[in-house]
């Protein structure tokens, strides 16, 4: 394998026609000891984060198979590697915000209460340099990143991913507050990419405490 990208949260590996998502232990947010899934600094490390991560992600990919929503996920190579499809990547985030919290609260501080339902889906440009600015639509068409059917493909499916997504976590007596995705372009067609868990997306319990690693994929069954 030939490493190609050295990320925040995982190594990517070229494997022949596939990519190897190698995940570590290293934790997200904006500031040292206050981990958070915005974040964009590696604050520290957390021992067997990546077993975790790893596990989240293959579950959230096999829920999302399991309803129609197609992704880049293979399979599970090792307790931290996935093999997964390569794809030509739309450097854009896509984010569904449930509830308001994290970055949301602090743009529109005083317009907004913690956990104010939203059900409202946002684009921002992929980009450390630049942090992740918000995008708009027409801004990402005249830039030629994705035209107006893809823009709307990838919402709708992120909205269907919600509706999955917030479904199984209520099952188990947690509440989705937000997620992002990201995109791809694959044998012509837009699959979701990237993972999800801790570090791409907040889940609260009833106390509406958001989740560490740890403890999601505890109630998602998936570690002990």
């Amino acid at each position: 394998m030939k490493l190609i990208y050295d990320g925040k949260t995982k190594r990517v590996f070229r494997r022949g026609r596939f990519l190897v998502f190698r995940f570590k232990d290293t934790v997200l947010g904006h500031s040292p000891g206050k981990p958070d899934p915005g974040g964009n600094r590696v604050i520290g490390r957390l021992p067997g984060k990546a077993e975790l991560a790893t596990a989240t992600a293959v579950f959230f990919f096999k829920l999302l198979h399991g309803h129609g929503i197609r992704t880049h996920f293979v399979r599970q190579l090792s307790p931290i590697d996935i093999e997964v499809f390569k794809t030509e990547p739309i450097p854009l985030e896509v984010i569904y915000r449930k509830s308001a919290y994290g970055s949301f609260l602090r743009r529109y501080r005083g317009f907004v209460k913690p956990f104010c339902k939203l059900d409202m889906v946002e684009f921002t440009l992929k980009s450390d340099e630049l942090g992740d600015p918000l995008i708009t639509r027409s801004a990402i068409e005249r830039l030629r990143i994705a035209t107006q059917k893809e823009l709307q493909n990838m919402e709708q499916t992120t909205r269907r991913a919600a509706r999955v997504l917030a479904t199984a976590l209520a099952d188990r007596g947690l509440e989705l507050v937000d997620f992002k995705l990201e995109f791809g372009r694959y044998a012509k067609r837009l699959i979701v990419i990237d993972a999800l868990n801790a570090d791409s997306m907040r889940v609260a319990d009833k106390r509406r405490r958001i989740l560490g690693h740890r403890e999601l994929a505890r109630r998602l069954g998936v570690s002990k």
